[in-house]
């Protein structure tokens, strides 16, 4: 399973205006980011089939979603990353 690229491809999903940057970016700081999302959002998915869920969970892995999404956000718009456009 590549976890880099399942992430990748969920925050392309969830970032639309970044989509462009997240294909581009390599970093291995980016690249971690990507696996750590792919992870966060996999066990959320699983919550929720399960029906079984406790909604403290599920909240809480949406609150990890979203804090991984502020930091690719937040490493996209580097003045670093930005330079690789130029």
């Amino acid at each position: 399973m590549d976890l880099e690229r399942i992430g990748r491809s969920r925050l392309k999903m969830r970032l639309p205006a970044l989509r462009a940057m997240i294909e581009a970016q390599r970093s291995p700081a980016f690249r971690a980011l990507c696996e750590e999302y792919a992870l966060a959002a996999m066990a959320r998915d699983d919550l929720i089939v399960a029906l079984r869920h406790d909604h403290v969970d599920l909240d809480g892995l949406n609150a990890v979603l979203a804090e991984i999404e502020r930091d690719v956000d937040r490493l996209l718009r580097t003045s670093n990353v930005r330079q690789i456009w130029k």
